[in-house]
């Protein structure tokens, strides 16, 4: 989950300047010299904080904050300038600035209190992030329990699984559910960043350590000091810098580049891969004390064609979090679009759903979502025929009941999905009339 901060100040240099030293903490940072385009700049974009100048030649900050808190009340604000009058400081908190930082600014205390503002959102995103993963299937649940009594501990974890099945979701309950969820939670996309850039991005650097190293930078290992470091797409790492980390991981410690002082972060680290880490290494692709020393825990998340009972809540789960978010009314799956959705392989996975689902939202005129709503290459699958098993308790015959096991290949879950019944329904329903599968 990227931190967006937003800087509006009209001296653009100051600005660049401190998007960079920001987008060092793993934050996402834009960059507004037109205050008066403010309205432009953030339609379609939420940002999780802006830092905004007080003096501008169009317009003061004093106005822009008013005008910006009208539409986005919600966004944390942050005042900057050289101007620190008691007076000005007065009307900005009166506005709701969140905060006011003098000119020239003290860098670490601004970037203290941007994490600060990324902790607690992050904390409240995933307090409870376990109890939010939606699904029914039993290996899911199981997956959680893992989940929860490891996050107890500071074991490394090595999350697994096709593209799109939630892997960076368990990441993120695994930090939030743990006694560090307090410190920072750092995400490094090994397969982002080229690998000649990559050791100055996990251990950083001192200047002078290269031509363009004009100031020290810290690696992502000593941000996530106390905290977390997610490793994603970790067999992305060429054999050089598997090596390098793996120093690490056994000696507690590292320096920076062009550094001779040794530091010694404590850090959790979690890894994923959507690659089958035990053939890579039989392969020569992956070093084999890497691979054991990140594979302490495994968790193996499933693809959704293999947990299909999760399909129906899974999109139920997103059609109402993207009413909410578009503010639509949308409250429905009519039944072709569930049988076509049940009827589908989702090659990727949950993302692929949740993508399905938002553009489905936005382009939905009723309270329920029809099959004319879906990209074209779901409205050219075959539908599962759900629509004449929507049935009531009572209604629920033997031959229905036989009839959607029987498309199902006898599994219970699935059936009930069918008759658009609760699993416990169909359950005592096949009991009362002796169905035995």
């Amino acid at each position: 989950m990227a931190f967006h901060v937003l800087v509006i100040d009209d001296e653009e240099e100051l600005a660049r300047s401190l998007a960079e030293y920001l987008e060092s903490f793993s934050m996402t940072v834009d960059t507004l010299s037109s205050p008066e385009r403010w309205r432009v700049q953030l339609s379609g974009r939420e940002y999780d904080a802006i830092l905004l100048d007080i003096r501008m030649p169009e317009i003061t900050g004093i106005e822009l904050i008013q005008q910006i808190r009208a539409e986005h009340w919600q966004t944390p604000i942050i005042m900057v300038s050289g101007y620190a009058s008691v007076d000005n400081i007065v009307r900005c908190m009166k506005f709701g600035a969140l905060n006011f930082f003098e000119k020239p600014l003290d860098l670490a205390r601004l970037r203290e209190e941007l994490l600060r503002l990324k902790t607690v959102r992050s904390r409240n995103e995933n307090a409870t992030l376990t109890d939010s993963i939606v699904t029914e299937n039993a290996r899911m649940r199981e997956i959680l329990r893992i989940v929860e009594k490891t996050a107890r501990t500071d074991a490394t974890v090595l999350i697994t699984g096709e593209s799109g099945t939630g892997k960076e979701m368990i990441a993120n309950s695994l930090h939030y559910s743990s006694e560090r969820r307090d410190r920072p939670f750092v995400k490094l996309n090994c397969a982002a960043i080229p690998d000649n850039l990559m050791e100055s991005e996990m251990f950083g650097y001192e200047p002078g350590a290269f031509t363009d190293a004009r100031q020290r930078k810290l690696g992502k290992f000593e941000v996530a000091d106390g905290g977390s470091l997610f490793l994603d797409e970790i067999a992305e790492l060429s054999m050089g810098m598997q090596a390098k980390l793996l120093r690490v991981l056994n000696d507690q410690q590292f320096e920076r580049l062009g550094g001779h002082e040794p530091i010694r972060p404590n850090v959790r680290i979690i890894a994923a891969t959507n690659r089958d880490l035990a053939r890579e290494v039989a392969e020569r692709r992956f070093r084999e004390d890497l691979y054991y020393r990140l594979a302490v825990i495994t968790v193996e998340v499933p693809a959704l064609r293999d947990r299909r009972e999760d399909i129906i809540p899974l999109a139920q789960h997103f059609l109402s979090h993207y009413s909410r978010a578009y503010h639509r009314e949308v409250r429905h799956l009519d039944d072709e679009v569930r049988g076509r959705f049940l009827a589908h392989d989702w090659p990727g996975n949950v993302r692929e759903l949740k993508n399905a689902i938002e553009r489905a939202v936005i382009f939905c005129e009723d309270d329920t979502l029809g099959s004319t709503c879906l990209p074209a290459q779901y409205r050219e699958v075959h539908p599962i025929e759900v629509s004449d098993l929507s049935t009531t308790y009572d209604s629920l015959s033997r031959e229905l009941i036989l009839d959607a096991l029987r498309r199902t290949n006898g599994h219970k879950q699935h059936a009930a999905d069918l008759l658009n019944v609760h699993r416990k329904t169909l359950y005592n329903r096949m009991k009362k009339l002796g169905i035995q599968t």
